[in-house]
C-alpha cells in the first residue's frame, strides 16, 4: 500500500477525521507585475491552465491519501460539505471519493451551484483568490453537522476535527463544539476577513491546533504598520495564549519557512529549496502535511539537541508536503504520496532521523 506508516507498533494515533469547509474549483490568472492589485485597478494577466480546488478538499485530499483512508481501515475520513447539482461538483465528489473519502456527507445543493474561485498570482508566486460567497458550500448550516453525528457509532478519543473556511463559520464553531464535548483533537484554519468573528464565537478556545499565514496572523495581532516577521508572530502568540494558554500555533510565512508555538516554546522551521510553480493551497498542504505526520507519531518540535540537524517532526513534514505541492501547477498535487516522498527525501540526500523513516 502506497501509504505512511504509524512509527510506533500501537499504530496510529488517530483513526479518522471530520472536517468542514469548502468544496469547488475555480481558476488562475497570472498577473503582470509584482504591484499590489488597486482598488479600482484594471489589469492584464494570463489565463492559466491549472486547476483549483478548495480548502477542505485540498487537506482532506493529502490526509486520505498519505494515511491511506479508506471505509474500515486504519484510517477514515469523513467530509462535510455541499456542492451544487451540476457536472463539477458530480467531478469533484468522485474525486474525494477516489482518494478514500467517506462522501455520506458531501450532499447536493439543487439551489445553489458549486464554490468557485478566481485565483491570481504574481511573477514573484505571491498570489490571493476571490471566491462567490453564495454557493453550495454556504448553505452547509450547522444542522448538516448536528446530522452528521446523530448515527455516527465511533468516538472522539482517536479523532481529528477539522474545521476549514469557505462554509459559514458558525457551521465550523459547531463542529469544533462537537469536538470540545467529544474530546476530539481540534484543528482550524482561519481567514483574515473573519478573525474578530471566530474571536466573539469563542473559537479560539475551541481550538488545539491552529493553522495560519502570515497576513492571517498580522490580522491576530492586531498590527497595521510595518514590521518584522519576528514582531507580528511574537505579537500574534501572545494575543491568542492570552484567549487559550493551550493551543498550538503553526503560523506559515511561505518560502521563509514555519513558525511553531506550544507550552511556550517557539520554534522556527527553514523551507526546502525548490523550483516553484504555483503556491496556491501550499499552506493547505503544510496543514494536511504537519496532521498526517502527528497521526503518524511524530512530534511537532525537535526532541533533543542530537536531532537538531535532522528532520524528525512532524512540522518538517509538513513543509516537506507543501515543498512538493509548490512544484505542481495545481492547488492539489495528486501526485503526492509516500512514494512519491520517499523519493524527494532519497534525491535531496535529506538528513532524516531512523523514527521519521519508518513512516516510509
Amino acid at each position: 500500500m502506497n501509504h505512511l506508516h504509524p512509527i510506533s507498533k500501537e499504530g496510529l494515533l488517530y483513526d479518522h477525521i471530520i472536517g468542514t469547509g469548502g468544496i469547488g474549483s475555480g481558476i488562475f490568472f497570472s498577473l503582470k507585475g509584482n504591484e499590489t492589485l488597486g482598488r479600482e485597478e484594471s489589469r492584464m494577466a494570463t489565463l492559466l491552465p491549472y486547476k483549483d480546488y478548495c480548502k477542505q478538499h485540498i487537506i482532506m485530499h493529502y490526509i486520505a491519501v498519505l494515511l491511506g483512508a479508506k471505509a474500515g481501515g486504519d484510517f477514515e475520513s469523513f467530509p462535510i460539505g455541499k456542492v451544487g447539482n451540476d457536472q463539477t461538483g458530480k467531478n469533484l465528489v468522485d474525486q474525494m471519493n477516489s482518494a478514500g473519502m467517506d462522501t455520506g456527507h458531501v450532499k447536493i445543493s439543487n439551489e445553489r451551484a458549486t464554490l468557485f474561485s478566481v485565483c491570481y498570482q504574481y511573477p514573484d508566486h505571491a498570489g490571493g483568490n476571490i471566491t462567490t460567497a453564495e454557493s453550495a458550500s454556504s448553505t452547509v448550516l450547522p444542522h448538516d453537522i448536528d446530522e452528521f453525528f446523530t448515527n455516527f457509532k465511533k468516538t472522539g478519543a482517536k479523532e481529528i476535527i477539522l474545521a476549514a473556511p469557505e462554509v459559514p463559520l458558525e457551521t465550523r464553531i459547531r463542529l469544533l463544539e462537537h469536538g470540545k464535548q467529544r474530546g476530539s483533537l481540534n484543528t482550524a484554519s482561519i481567514q483574515s476577513s473573519e478573525i474578530l468573528e471566530f474571536k466573539n464565537s469563542n473559537g479560539f478556545n475551541l481550538v488545539d491546533i491552529l493553522f495560519v499565514n502570515l497576513d492571517e496572523a498580522k490580522n491576530i495581532a492586531e498590527m497595521d504598520e510595518i514590521t518584522t516577521v519576528e514582531n507580528v508572530v511574537l505579537t500574534a502568540i501572545r494575543n491568542l495564549s492570552a484567549i487559550n494558554p493551550g493551543l498550538t500555533v503553526f503560523i506559515t510565512c511561505g518560502a521563509a519557512g514555519v513558525y511553531c508555538y506550544a507550552n511556550k516554546h517557539l520554534e522556527y522551521f527553514p523551507s526546502f529549496n525548490v523550483d516553484i510553480v504555483s503556491t496556491a493551497g501550499a499552506g493547505d498542504a503544510f496543514f494536511a502535511g504537519t496532521l498526517a505526520g502527528i497521526t503518524c507519531g511524530l512530534p511537532i518540535f525537535k526532541n533533543n539537541i542530537e536531532n537538531a540537524s535532522s528532520i524528525n517532526t512532524a512540522t518538517e513534514f509538513g513543509i516537506l508536503v507543501a515543498a512538493i505541492a509548490v512544484t505542481s501547477q495545481d492547488s492539489i498535487h495528486m501526485g503526492i504520496n509516500r512514494d512519491l516522498l520517499f523519493d524527494f527525501i532519497s534525491e535531496k540526500a535529506l538528513n532524516c532521523t531512523d523514527s521519521f523513516m519508518q513512516m516510509f
